[in-house]
């Protein structure tokens, strides 16, 4: 370990900092508003698991375990009635029971799921013996909630409400039985969560949820079914106690008050134990509780577990017994992070993201191996898995990062494998030397981040902070993640080296909200304190119009500063993490989100029915064949991409097996219309609908024309030229993102076979009219050619002309006025005078936007 663990005169924050740095760290929090709010937060964090400690022992600060039954609704079945039985002898508690429509990501709403209001709602069912009441706990709030979910942050409750059952035989149950019947969808899934708590096996038996299906006349449909038994003790999860173990860390190193020191050394001993104890469990089984035991999470957890040690070593509140127990408990841990029968981080494919060299979970583990080398240099090993580690990392960013700097999954791993980096790279730098900072992969994996971000949103920001820049929701991503804190942390390392891009990403990182926090799974406090600096220079970048093929982002921006209007459109080859979203688009105006893919939920809990789902994105959906509508292609082909001060466009080809060819125009029309044309080209297939979500609050359907009422006072006109007479339903499915509607409304154009689909998307102030979008009869257009004309109110027009043949077409436009063609200069050239002036020549499959000269 280092000389700063031997308490010497050089004791600094972590990995070598010298006494002046440390100084300058209690200088950065009285310099620097938001890191002294931060400090003040992480000081508040620490009393209150304090507070706790004092009430209880660590192992039931965090006793409840958040367990999913995700089942699907036979047919016939009208109702369902729950339950939740403890089978067995021992004591079961339980904090609260919610019910979630699994298919629309919506909750069910229960009278009294949390039992605020004692049993209210629900009947006891006691055993012989057994007993039933509420207890009300000190601290004890959910130690695991399900892994997926963008964490809300806030402090956990101070007290928790639940219900202790106890049996007293080996043979007793007691079942809790909700009394209301609750309506459900026949063929869709839902899933009930479950708070519980165990502080022993109960026998032979365990707890689990019962659901009873109900027919229209609430008959009983068979039998009660239900889940898994759970039946293993829920002691406190090491994660539950990372950020307060991390904070009490950094108040000792900034008081040097020994109780901080002290208190982290508790933490930090109770988190490798059980760490350790997951992982045998892991490695044998393959899972154990959720995924916190796995190589992604505990290669977070070895890095942020090494610092805080590193941090509290020298204090002398340790014993010798108690340092070469945490010693031994660090080195088992890194040594099965080096097991292929833990992680194959040996395999180059792999069948899904959870395994091998390309993986999300490699770049944590590796680099949670590597902190760890780098900060007990004195252990053996160290060396060796320094190397390796340095290897992982230089094989992903050769063979994984993409050429654009974006990790192949999606906003929310790109910046999750960013931020391990970050940690590693500080390190390597500090005590090594090796500048991974200036690699260029490096550079673009930032510069990425500021190529995405979205328009300014006046709805995240709020009245009183302003519109703030987002990373779009695409895949397992939500808009709230507060990725470019990355930035705020990463800025300084360029500010001599890079000047414009630490200026490009402090610009970014303000703009996004200054977040100085670290949020997320598995936090690094210390980072929050030591690295950001609001005083370095900042430069707006030149954002643009972009696309990014390797991840499959396709980019539209326009308005002041390209910062008012915004649509990210998904044309991907990738499969990563499996969402059904290819040609989903979503999109800002003056600021305002309009239409955004669903995001992204817990990943075992029942949400990923609806998240991953084509029905929760505004995509094209084939009959299935028994009454439903299938998912579609987990990639697609991006055939052509075109940006102009006036037009952008993308053509993608989707290659649904339910359609004969399906191919989808994506047009935004800027030269003073900004509307959105989506020509979706099917040829054969079956039938099909058309997903259109709205962040709406009401709306009108009144035949061809879908009218909402969007926030922040914007309207979305959408016109639907065809089908010509079409069939539309509405629902709701949810969205992430924190807005104030946790649901978007949900409307189905429905087509029949080989029919196309083209629809005008009017984003406007609820003050302005809408365009009127009308077709046009050319006469020598031929089949398949249509042709439409979008009118503003103050007579300004273009057209849209479409040629669904197979075949080249001439197309003269009625009128006689002489036209220009949006998006390409070589249109024009094109028609080299074989063609008058106000005569289109349409290549087979594409569509033009055509404006008078």
């Amino acid at each position: 370990m280092h000389s700063s663990n031997y308490g010497t005169a050089g004791a600094g924050p972590f990995g070598g900092y010298d006494q002046e740095q440390q100084k300058g760290l209690r200088a950065r929090i009285e310099q620097y508003p938001a890191i002294s709010q931060e400090y003040v937060r992480q000081q508040q964090l620490s009393a209150q698991f304090a507070a706790r400690e004092e009430a209880v022992p660590l192992s039931r600060l965090g006793v409840f375990r958040v367990e999913p039954f995700v089942f699907k609704v036979p047919a016939q079945a009208a109702y369902l009635q729950l339950s939740v039985q403890v089978r067995g002898q021992g004591v079961a508690r339980i904090g609260g029971v919610r019910l979630t429509h699994s298919q629309l990501g919506l909750p069910v709403t229960l009278i009294n799921g949390s039992f605020r209001q004692s049993l209210k709602g629900w009947t006891q069912e006691p055993g012989s013996g057994s007993r039933v009441a509420l207890e009300r706990l000190a601290g004890g709030g959910s130690g695991l909630q399900p892994s997926g979910v963008t964490p809300a942050g806030g402090a956990q409750e101070e007290d928790v409400l639940c219900v202790r059952i106890s049996n007293e035989a080996e043979e007793g149950i007691t079942v809790l039985r909700y009394e209301e019947r609750l309506p459900v969808t026949a063929g869709h899934y839902y899933g009930i969560q479950t708070e519980l708590s165990l502080e022993a096996p109960l026998g032979s038996g365990g707890v689990c949820t019962g659901v009873t299906f109900l027919d229209e006349d609430g008959q009983p449909l068979g039998p009660e079914q239900s889940g898994a038994l759970f039946n293993r003790p829920t002691l406190t999860n090491w994660a539950y106690l990372l950020e307060a173990a991390g904070a009490d860390a950094n108040l000792y190193r900034v008081s040097g008050e020994d109780h901080y020191a002290a208190r982290a050394g508790r933490k930090l001993q109770y988190m490798l134990a059980d760490m350790r104890q997951g992982m045998d469990i892991f490695r044998r089984d393959g899972w154990h509780d959720d995924d916190t035991y796995g190589a992604v999470h505990i290669g977070r957890g070895l890095a942020a577990v090494s610092v805080i040690y590193d941090q509290i070593a020298g204090s002398g509140v340790l014993t010798a017994g108690e340092i070469e127990a945490l010693l031994s408990d660090l080195r088992y841990i890194a040594a099965m992070m080096m097991d292929t029968a833990y992680y194959r981080f040996d395999l180059e494919t792999f069948p899904d993201e959870k395994g091998g060299k390309r993986s999300n979970w490699n770049a944590d583990r590796a680099t949670g191996l590597g902190v760890y080398a780098l900060l007990f240099p004195q252990e053996p090993e160290s060396a060796g898995y320094l190397k390796h580690a340095c290897s992982v990392i230089d094989w992903q960013l050769t063979e994984v990062v993409d050429q654009e700097g974006a990790w192949p999954e999606n906003v929310r791993y790109h910046g999750a494998v960013l931020h391990r980096y970050f940690l590693f790279f500080v390190l390597l730098k500090r005590l090594q030397g090796a500048d991974y900072f200036r690699h260029p992969k490096v550079k673009a994996m930032y510069r990425f981040l500021i190529g995405i971000v979205t328009a300014e949103d006046i709805i995240q920001g709020g009245h009183d902070a302003g519109p703030v820049l987002l990373t779009p929701a695409v895949g397992d991503a939500n808009v709230q993640e507060k990725w470019f804190r990355l930035l705020g942390y990463a800025a300084p390392f360029y500010a001599e080296e890079d000047p414009q891009l630490s200026a490009e990403m402090v610009w970014t990182w303000k703009h996004g909200g200054a977040p100085v926090q670290d949020t997320g799974a598995f936090p690094l406090p210390l980072i929050a304190l030591v690295y950001p600096q609001p005083d370095l220079p900042e430069q707006q970048p030149a954002l643009r119009s972009v696309h990014y093929p390797g991840i499959g982002y396709v980019i539209f921006r326009s308005g002041e500063q390209n910062l008012r209007n915004y649509a990210i459109y998904e044309a991907s080859p990738l499969t990563y993490h499996a969402h059904h979203d290819e040609g989903h688009f979503s999109i800002w105006a003056d600021g305002v989100p309009l239409t955004l893919d669903a995001g992204t939920g817990g990943y075992y809990n029942g949400d990923r029915h609806w998240y991953v789902s084509g029905a929760a994105h505004n995509i094209v959906q084939f009959a299935d064949g028994s009454g439903g509508y299938a998912d579609g292609p987990l990639q697609s082909v991006c055939r052509e991409v075109i940006f102009s001060e006036e037009l952008d466009y993308v053509r993608s080809l989707i290659p649904d097996t339910r359609a004969g060819e399906y191919e989808r125009n994506f047009l935004y029309i800027k030269a003073g219309f900004d509307a959105y044309l989506v020509w979706d080209r099917i040829e054969d297939g079956a039938d099909s609908v058309w997903n259109l979500h709205t962040l709406s609050t009401e709306a009108e359907i009144t035949g061809q024309e879908i009218e909402v009422a969007a926030l922040g006072g914007m309207r979305l006109s959408a016109h639907i030229a065809e089908p010509a007479s079409p069939v539309i339903t509405a629902g709701e499915g949810a969205v992430g993102g924190a807005y104030p509607l946790a649901a978007q409304q949900h409307f189905r154009v429905h087509g029949k076979a080989g029919e196309d689909y083209v629809v005008l998307l009017h984003p406007r102030t609820a003050a302005a009219p809408p365009l009127r979008l009308e077709p046009l009869l050319c006469e020598d257009a031929g089949g398949g050619v249509r042709v439409y004309k979008i009118s503003r109110a103050d007579g300004a027009w273009c057209v849209a002309a479409i040629n669904g043949s197979g075949q080249s077409r001439r197309v003269r436009i009625p009128g006689g006025v002489p036209l220009r063609v949006l998006g390409t200069e070589g249109a024009e050239a094109e028609r080299g005078g074989h063609a008058a002036d106000d005569t289109l020549i349409l290549k087979p499959g594409t569509i033009q936007i055509a404006v008078p000269q």
